[in-house]
Formats: C-alpha cells, structure tokens, sequence
C-alpha cells in the first residue's frame, strides 16, 4: 500500500459531506425560523405534500400549512432545546406525517416522511414493541462481543428483512473488520474480511457520532435540491451533518453498486462515546424503512453500545485484576531481596505474563540480566545505546522494531516487537520486554492500494470495483501491546523508577 499518501485523511476525509445541499427522494426537509415561524428553505419536493408550489412555500408562515395549534405544541416542545433529535406527527389535508425535529439556536430542521400513512393503531404499536423486546432481550443474554453481535443482526435480519447485516468494528487505524455476519443465499460474504480505513473516512465517522443512522432506500435516486440554494439566515449553505435525509456522495453510491447492492443501512455502535464500529445492512433491491422501524435500529444500536461497552469493562477488569495480583507479588520479592533485578528474576514468568512477553532484558548499573527469548547481550547493547540516541525517556513501544532500528531485521523472528520501560535512561537503566515475530495473513476484502482509483485528471476518482479477497502477509510485527498491558507496565516502570531512587539517596 502506497505509505505517502493516507486516502482516509488526507483525501477521503476532506469531502465536505454535510453540505450538499441535496436530500435523498423519500422524505421532505424544512428549515423554519424559530423566532417568526417561517419556512425559509425547503427541499423541493415539498410542493408534493403541501399542495403548492415551493416559491409559494418558502417565506410563508408554517401554521399556514399545519395550524395554529401544532405550531404551538411544537414551540412548547422545544421551547428550551438547542440540541438533540426528536419525533413530531404533523397532520395535513394529504394525511398524517412522522417527523424528525433537530432544534438549532435560531431555527429547526423538521424532516418528514413524504408518502403519509393513517395513524398507528394499538396492534402496529405492540407489534413493535413486541419485536423490540425480543431483540433486547437476545442482546442482554449474550455473553461475549462475539455473541452480542450476532444476536443483534440475527434479530435485526428478522424484524427488518435486510438480504445481509454485519457488524463492522474499527481497529487501531480505523480500518474495519467484519466480526458477525447474517446473510441470504447468493450474498457474497464478507465475515473475517477487513475493509481499509477510506471506506468509512475520517468525515463520515464523525458523522456517526451525531446521526445514529444512515439510510439509503435506493442507490438510483435523483436527489432533491433545498430552495433557496444559500439558507437566508446563515447565507451559507445548510449544514446536514445531523440529517438523516442528506444526499449521498457519488462516490459512496458507486461503492454501493460494485457491491451490487440497491439499498443499504448503517447504524453505529459507540462504546465510552467513541466509535466503536457499524451495523450495516444491504439490500439487493431497492428498500425503503419506515419511521418506526428506523427508530428500532437506533434504540437496539443504543442496547448494544450499552451492552459491548459493559463486556469490555468486564473483560478489561477480569484482565487487570489479574495482572494486579502479578504486580502485587513482584514488588514484594524486589523488597524483600532490597534488589530490583533479583526480584525480578524470582518472578521472571510472572513478569513476562504481566506484560505478555516471550523475553527480558533488565539492563542496570551496567550489567545485562535476561530472561526467556531475547536478542543476544551485544545487540541489546546496541538497542541501549540507539534508545538513548532518540532520547526515549518515557514508555515506548513498538510492534516493529526493525522498521525503525534497521539493525533488529536480524534477530526479527526473536524480537520484532520491543516495549520499552526507561528506569534512568541517561545511565542507560532500562527494561526491555521483547515480542517474538507473529507472521499473521491479513484478510482483505479487495486490495486496500486500489480502494480509491484516481481518472487521469487526478482530480475524479472511484472506488474499487471488486471485493473479492485480497490476502496480505504481515512479517517482521509481533502482536501489538493492548492499552491495559501499557497501562500495567507504565505502573511497574513508576515502582521502578521511586525504588532505585530511594537506593541511590539511601546510600549517601
């Protein structure tokens, strides 16, 4: 994969994709004045459901299309929000109509389903209900990440009918891999595949953030313009960011059409407030959701955050509670021998499981101490000596090591990763935690250095036509540390530090 350019940030990510100025087909959006009430921008197709034409609609009153009395429920609901998304039923001549209300300082975005439908009777209303616990349920019952995502789909492909649904989790590098997969007959699969960063770009993750869905019915749409083009409060274009209506770049619909899918569904998983991962659903026809069971995906997506986020935190606690105790024995053998080597060397198993090691190097007062598989004393030397050079002075690691100290591509099968606790690195006092080779294939589902193909201009691009398997050989890594090991071995380098001061001061 070409390093120089990042398609994610450096490109994809600066797609500026909340301001269209476009909406998909299949609802209405309005821009009303919150102070006078007035509808001051309109998509056009809003002369469908109010009878009249869009240069008559823009600029008039709303209550002159929906009454008095539902603009004042509607001033009254969110009489004190800025923020946040709601439901609002609008009833007109032409029938009654779910809404979406996103409050602003100075005005609302009301987005509304265009086909109006008679109004939910009580069965419908415990039809949804009845499904939704069903979901939840499953979800609550499972025990792992795993089960949690596969319960969700599999009750999400039951209520929804979607042709395939996946859980999509971000890595590191934002990257996704495809962890849970429901699918039917004649869908390509895409479970264990991982899918480059410049599919889901920086842009559109930040999007998730706000907007808990993403609906598109029909990838062969015309999108509808707002009018007037430039909003006349902010006269600039509207920002979308938090509309579920907001029009598809061309480039995400080409994607779609490669993957010979006509309607699609993404809604996110945030666990701690970040993105986790997605929920994306395809559909090999055109598919259009209706207003409740939009909502269902969102409330499930809210149960499994919830859910992902309390078995990571039970997993995370299991794992630190664990290496506490390890932590806890060293500390008392290195006081007890008054010695930090020798106390780590009584221990020497516990500390290469405390920080999931194959080999340590204890390098103090000159002298070498090693344990399990490491590089040779002379090498270790070397890798002292080039720390000190690059001023490492904190916690350092590095799955690596041979992509940044050329001299470790010879011992690369014994230690191609390298986690760095720095005691006095003046002195050249360190202690080094080595991680064997972990030659690992990377499924990938196409070749992440084609996922955006420039035209000659270097300006129009597309992206990649095939997402077939693409397999990568990962050499000279190791597995890289997880953030709870850096965590335990920042913990053990402070103790390292405090105790070999106090031995200094002590001998004075």
């Amino acid at each position: 994969m070409d390093q120089k350019l990042n398609l994610d940030s450096d490109f994809c990510g600066k797609v500026p994709l909340h301001q269209t100025n476009l909406v998909q087909p299949h609802g209405v959006l309005l821009i009303v004045d919150r102070a006078s009430q007035r509808i001051i921008q309109a998509s056009e197709n809003a002369a469908q459901i109010f009878g009249a034409d869009i240069r008559e609609i823009v600029s008039r009153p709303l209550n002159q299309f929906i009454g008095d009395e539902q603009v004042a429920r509607l001033a009254g609901r969110f009489k004190d929000r800025t923020d946040g998304k709601l439901p609002f039923i609008f009833s007109l001549p032409s029938g009654k109509y779910l809404a979406s209300v996103q409050p602003h300082p100075q005005h609302f975005a009301i987005e509304m389903e265009k086909e109006g439908r008679p109004e939910e009777d009580e069965e419908s209303f415990v039809s949804i209900y009845e499904d939704l616990k069903y979901a939840m349920n499953a979800v609550e019952a499972a025990s792992d990440t795993a089960g949690t995502g596969y319960a969700a789909i599999r009750e999400l492909k039951r209520i929804s009918g979607f042709d395939k649904i996946m859980i999509y989790r971000f890595d590191e590098e934002w990257n996704g891999d495809v962890i849970a997969e429901v699918k039917e007959e004649g869908m390509d699969s895409y479970l264990g595949l991982k899918f480059p960063a410049s599919d889901v770009p920086r842009q559109a993750r930040e999007l998730y953030k706000r907007t808990a869905y993403r609906l598109i019915p029909n990838i062969n749409y015309d999108p509808v313009r707002l009018y007037p083009v430039i909003n006349p409060m902010t006269n600039a274009f509207t920002d979308l960011s938090d509309s579920n209506l907001r029009s598809v770049a061309a480039v995400h619909i080409e994607y779609l059409r490669n993957m010979q899918v006509m309607a699609s569904m993404s809604t996110r998983i945030l666990v701690d407030g970040q993105l986790w991962g997605l929920i994306a659903c395809h559909h090999r026809t055109p598919k259009y959701l209706s207003f409740e069971m939009c909502v269902v995906f969102e409330l499930l997506s809210n149960v499994i955050s919830a859910k992902i986020s309390l078995v990571q935190q039970r997993e995370v606690f299991e794992f630190k509670t664990g290496r506490q105790a390890m932590y806890s024995r060293i500390i008392d053998d290195v006081y007890r021998e008054d010695n930090l080597t020798t106390g780590i060397y009584k221990n020497s198993r516990e500390m290469m499981e405390m920080l999931n090691a194959d080999g340590l190097a204890i390098v103090l007062n000159k002298h070498t101490e090693s344990f399990g598989i490491v590089p040779s004393d002379s090498e270790i030397q070397d890798l002292i000596l080039w720390l000190q050079s690059i001023r490492i002075s904190k916690l350092y690691h590095q799955p690596s090591l041979a992509s940044v100290f050329e001299p470790a591509e010879k011992y690369v099968e014994t230690a191609s990763g390298l986690l760095v606790l720095p005691v006095h690195p003046d002195q050249g006092a360190f202690i080094l935690a080595f991680r064997q080779e972990a030659v690992r294939k990377v499924n990938w589902g196409g070749n992440p250095g084609e996922a955006v193909r420039f035209e000659s201009d270097g300006v129009n691009y597309h992206p990649r036509n095939s997402f077939k398997l693409w397999q990568q050989t990962v050499k000279q890594t190791s597995v890289p540390w997880r953030k709870e090991e850096l965590e335990m071995a920042e913990q053990f380098r402070n103790f390292a530090v405090e105790f070999t001061l106090n031995k200094i001061y002590s001998s004075f």
